[in-house]
């Protein structure tokens, strides 16, 4: 738990630092989805955004719709299962909460097993598509599985604080124009946390120094 709590404290920093770059990206994000089934896409422009900052490079609205472009095919993919599993899920979940027995409680529980596994998963499989350039959903969610399998309660920290993140995001309507950057940005730091455990390649900086931050607009 402490790492996670680290992993997203980061975060935090993270956003605040980068809070221009976050909140045009956010926005184009919302506007891309509308049509729904761009949801991949556009989260994959998103991240790539995130990412490219991270690296400390600059990035304009023109990189966003690169990543779109690129990302589009596997992007709609994604956006294809994720349509595929949540919905019919969520939809056998309630109709078996409805059936009363203890069978239909027991089969509630699996579904909802089922879809909190997989959106754990996506909460790999996308950073992973931007930062490895792979464009195979198979392959993608095969790394996630090994992420999330091999380090669940780690995911399951970071899923929970995402959680928060978006009740308070509600809640504090203002927020919502950061909400997806914020999301993004803490998917991210966990999918570099983790990966500098099996690769060398990859670091994770923990340290946080808000002292040296105090004009983020950029």
């Amino acid at each position: 738990m402490r790492h996670a709590l680290t992993v997203f404290y980061r975060s935090i920093f993270d956003t605040y630092q980068n809070l221009g770059t976050v909140l045009w990206a956010t926005v184009l994000w919302w506007l891309s989805i509308l049509p729904v089934f761009t949801l991949g896409p556009a989260t994959a422009g998103l991240i790539y955004v995130i990412r490219q900052k991270q690296l400390g490079k600059s990035v304009r609205p023109a990189d966003y719709w690169y990543a779109f472009r690129l990302y589009l095919k596997p992007g709609l993919v994604f956006t294809l299962l994720y349509l595929l599993v949540s919905v019919p899920g969520v939809v056998y979940f309630f109709l078996l909460i409805q059936g009363g027995t203890f069978l239909t409680y027991f089969g509630a529980i699996i579904v909802l097993y089922i879809l909190i596994l997989w959106h754990l998963l996506l909460l790999y499989a996308m950073p992973l598509m931007v930062e490895q350039q792979i464009h195979s959903s198979s392959l993608l969610l095969k790394r996630a599985l090994r992420l999330v399998t091999e380090n669940y309660i780690f995911t399951v920290n970071i899923a929970l604080y995402m959680v928060i993140l978006t009740i308070i995001c509600t809640v504090i309507s203002i927020f919502i124009v950061i909400w997806s950057g914020w999301i993004a940005m803490t998917a991210c730091n966990a999918m570099r946390y983790l990966m500098s455990k099996y690769d060398n390649t990859y670091s994770f900086n923990p340290e946080v120094k808000w002292g040296r931050v105090w004009r983020p607009w950029k």
